[in-house]
């Protein structure tokens, strides 16, 4: 079985309310993630700073201010080239958006996306690339686990699949294959301009050109992986 090793790093948040949100989480992977994307079946275990995560174990790691621009949360590779996802606590904060919301959506599209790598291909021939959260982005699109607000999730419908049955998110928010939700993008690649963001209502349509800033989805889609580099680590580990 997956093991994931859940790691509080931030001074914004004790160990406690991380470790309240880990049922929650594994609920989501194990129950309404798999069947709709069948990932399998993983284990989520909380690891004190003073403790080494087991070798091969897939980290979460809760941190204080992002690395990055323009981002809450995001997932990478550790050093030992295994997903990891970081969730930036202070910055979630300022923000004023969920921090169990932002770290779902990590675990979900870690799960899902764990190269960063994965598109899918509609019937005009258009790639978009296979992170599952984006088009439903946002705390009012979220439903709760137990008392733990978790985000919501795009299913392989949301693709387009042939002959496809049944709802396109789990929640039954989006009404269509790639519609993207207020306040949620997709991705999609041109040949001739790279990946391209897509907004709202915009899906189906010319999407907006978007500055990608260093380190964001896009710009290590765009980079492509032989030019990664690894995810630098301050945590003692």
């Amino acid at each position: 079985m997956l093991q994931i090793t859940v790691i509080n790093e931030s001074t914004a948040i004790a160990d406690g309310p991380v470790q309240q949100m880990l049922p929650a989480f594994s609920t989501q992977w194990n129950t309404d993630l798999n069947a709709a994307w069948g990932v399998g079946a993983a284990q989520l275990s909380f690891s004190p700073k003073s403790a080494t995560p087991a070798p091969g174990s897939w980290w979460v790691v809760f941190l204080d201010n992002s690395d990055q621009a323009n981002a809450l949360a995001y997932h990478d590779l550790t050093n030992e080239g295994l997903p990891i996802s970081k969730i930036f606590v202070k910055t979630i904060q300022a923000d004023n958006a969920s921090l169990s919301i932002g770290a779902s959506h990590e675990l979900c599209e870690m799960a899902v996306d764990p190269w960063l790598n994965s598109a899918y291909q509609d019937m005009h021939g258009v790639f978009w690339a296979g992170e599952v959260c984006d088009p439903v982005e946002g705390d009012q699109y979220g439903y709760t686990i137990g008392g733990t607000l978790v985000t919501d999730f795009v299913t392989p419908n949301w693709f387009g699949h042939q002959n496809a049955q049944g709802p396109v998110d789990e929640k039954g928010h989006a009404q269509s294959a790639f519609q993207v939700l207020t306040g949620g993008y997709a991705q999609k690649w041109d040949p001739q301009k790279g990946w391209q963001q897509v907004t709202g209502a915009q899906a189906m349509k010319s999407s907006r050109v978007a500055h990608a800033p260093t380190g964001s989805r896009r710009e290590r889609r765009a980079r492509q992986w032989q030019h990664w580099k690894r995810s630098q680590h301050r945590f003692g580990r």
